[in-house]
């Protein structure tokens, strides 16, 4: 763990100390709160297992091979983010298993457009062969291989590639089917199940409803938060298993790959969703700050000798790092000698060397590179820290 978490009081939770929190915290309380869900998860991937073999060694449809490629893998991802909280990530996967349902029925359906889907492996080739830009951070024979690879690979892509184009139309560059995704759905009874998937493609394209579980008004003032969102992982885990049960469904009914115990194991976790729903929801609210987190603070150190440092102030964290003084940094610092001076601040008298300290308002530092997280304490002057609304309860 980083040093800079050093001053958390870890006996509270996050929504006491401005919502700072670390993953191990999610991890424990997450373990504590699921104590079932580990296993359910275990007896779904046994399942998995024997579909998965049985998969790959019968289908003789090689589209159908390529997308049971993707759905298992992704559906490996997404299991992985519902452990860890990563909503998400998980909304990706789990809209990525609407996608590899829809069209595992397109090219189980139609030849056609079984083929397409392998054609358009010429457009990935073509794609990435124009990948160049990674060649500037290569040297020597690194360099020249990866050149010579690409522009092979570029090479051999544009017979195939022209041919599809000149077959398929120019619209085959953008999407390898004829139909666009929601027409497909149709096709195969899933439109119920579209706006689901538009609403997990938010996270994807970046949206502002994107943003759900990591974004909230509080006590008037918006909030932003980094690190997992639980909210999403909340909806990702229902939607993301029923993507995959009715995949499984496809799979036993077209391919009469036996996977009712499959379906049957994730019925379970389906079930499950209520629990893993009230935990996470519980955690998140122990997560969220109690009242919006203060900002960094630029703080001017003026020391017994006259000399002025700055510092960066992260008072979320009660940590501090040595910082650039900003621009116009000498009026500043001249004013503040005076205003010492001129005895407008009662100095405590166990300062024992530590500089007399200013909160700045209006200016923002840079800390410096390389610099260590400190205790503010040891900058701070005892008994009068720079006065700041945020502060007033201390």
């Amino acid at each position: 763990m980083s040093d800079k978490y050093g001053e958390l009081d870890f006996s509270v939770p996050p929504s006491q100390r401005h919502g700072v929190a670390v993953k191990g915290e999610l991890a424990a309380n997450m373990s504590r709160m699921l104590p079932d869900f580990p296993k359910l998860i275990s007896d779904a991937l046994e399942e998995l297992h024997i579909v998965i073999r049985r998969f790959f060694t019968e289908t003789t449809n090689r589209s159908a091979n390529v997308v049971g490629n993707h759905a298992f893998n992704d559906l490996d991802s997404f299991i992985d983010c519902l452990f860890s909280g990563d909503g998400r990530s998980a909304a990706r996967a789990s809209r990525s298993l609407f996608e590899h349902l829809v069209n595992y029925c397109e090219v189980m359906s139609s030849p056609e457009a079984a083929e397409r889907y392998m054609e358009h492996k010429g457009v990935t080739a073509d794609l990435l062969g124009n990948l160049t830009h990674g060649l500037r951070y290569l040297r020597g024979n690194d360099h020249k291989q990866e050149r010579s690879r690409l522009a092979k690979l570029k090479r051999e892509s544009l017979r195939p590639l022209r041919a599809a184009l000149s077959r398929f139309g120019a619209s085959f560059r953008r999407d390898w089917s004829s139909r666009n995704l929601y027409q497909r759905a149709s096709a195969h009874g899933y439109e119920s199940h579209y706006d689901t998937y538009r609403l997990l493609s938010q996270v994807t394209h970046g949206s502002c409803g994107g943003v759900l579980g990591s974004h909230t008004a509080i006590a008037g003032h918006t909030v932003h938060r980094t690190g997992p969102s639980l909210e999403l992982a909340v909806l990702s885990y229902l939607e993301g298993f029923t993507f995959f049960r009715a995949f499984a469904g496809e799979v036993g009914t077209r391919q009469r790959i036996e996977t009712r115990e499959l379906i049957e194991s994730i019925d379970a976790l389906l079930n499950y969703w209520p629990t893993y729903r009230q935990a996470l929801t519980s955690i998140d609210a122990m997560i969220w700050p109690e009242s919006p987190p203060p900002g960094p603070v630029a703080i001017m150190a003026m020391y017994p000798n006259g000399r002025a440092r700055w510092f960066f102030w992260e008072p979320a964290l009660n940590r501090m790092k040595p910082a650039y003084a900003p621009e116009g940094s000498e009026r500043m610092e001249e004013r503040f000698r005076r205003h010492i001076q001129e005895g407008n601040i009662e100095i405590p008298p166990n300062m024992e060397g530590r500089p007399i300290t200013s909160s700045v308002s209006g200016v923002q530092v840079t800390p410096k590179e390389g610099s260590s997280w400190f205790t503010a304490s040891g900058i701070l002057t005892p008994g009068a820290k720079p006065a700041a609304p945020w502060l007033a309860s201390e």
